[in-house]
């Protein structure tokens, strides 16, 4: 694998991440919306309690970690790309080449991914406005521990292995149906499996939102989140934040993908 895709990966990360964490921040406060978490005041859908207050809560560890675990995601669907060819002649254009390497790339960016998660959503959400990273990571180092960090690791490879691997399917396949590879192709790829992953995977990560904000409370378990959920809103409550999490999640992955392309592209100078 040609070490310039770690920094390309880099790079599109950092300019996606920033450019689009207010519409995130937005889209958490929906999803833990009248959720009652331990030590965080609920969000109601009101306009000051969703639109208000710093936007940019959270951008710090979104940048030290997710820039990163971006950077292992696209780096290693790209690496398992290239040794499923070489090394099963499972070749690059294939759909199950697509499937494994997006399962892989999520697998080990999880590990970055999540602790990142985790802090960030609980700054989104925290009533207390002096709320910082650290402050955060050490209230969940003191009552959970390393593990708290993970907590909703496997939920989220539940809600995101799924994601991935129906966005690069998506993606390679209309890349090669359009038989052409430039900045709008990429960019017109990319928004096309966006959307219909995300629809896909929006109601587990509602739940997974809401399980990793709720602390270390045994009574919590995604079976209960998910019983209230159902209780209170019905099969509308699943939804919830769905068209924030479109208009977070369309440009992220448009735009990360598409600058990680055109600057390989620049890179093999077919730009």
């Amino acid at each position: 694998m040609d070490p310039f895709v770690l920094v390309a990966s880099s790079i599109a990360a950092l300019i996606s991440r920033f450019i689009t964490h207010p519409i995130d921040t937005i889209k958490t406060r929906l999803q833990v919306a009248n959720h009652q978490a331990e030590g965080y005041a609920p969000f109601d859908l009101n306009h000051k309690a969703t639109f208000g207050g710093n936007l940019y809560s959270g951008l710090s560890i979104t940048l030290l970690l997710s820039v990163p675990a971006v950077s292992v995601y696209l780096s290693c669907y790209e690496f398992s790309k290239d040794w499923l060819d070489e090394q099963l002649e499972i070749g690059q254009n294939t759909v199950l080449n697509h499937l494994v390497s997006g399962c892989v790339a999520e697998v080990m960016a999880g590990l970055l991914f999540t602790p990142a998660e985790v802090i960030k959503n609980c700054l989104q959400v925290s009533a207390d406005e002096d709320s910082t990273c650290s402050s955060i990571a050490y209230r969940i180092w003191q009552r959970e521990g390393l593990s708290g960090f993970y907590k909703g690791y496997w939920l989220s490879l539940a809600v995101f292995v799924p994601h991935s691997m129906t966005y690069f399917v998506v993606y390679e396949q209309l890349k090669l149906w359009m038989a052409s590879s430039n900045f709008g192709v990429y960019m017109i790829c990319s928004i096309i499996a966006s959307a219909l992953a995300i629809t896909l995977s929006t109601p587990p990560d509602i739940v997974k939102t809401r399980w990793q904000v709720s602390h270390n409370n045994e009574q919590v378990t995604v079976r209960s989140i998910v019983y209230q959920m159902y209780r209170d809103r019905g099969w509308r409550a699943f939804t919830t934040g769905l068209v924030a999490r479109i208009l977070w999640g369309i440009p992220l992955q448009a735009i990360s993908m598409t600058v990680f392309e055109v600057l390989l592209d620049w890179h093999a100078g077919r730009v």
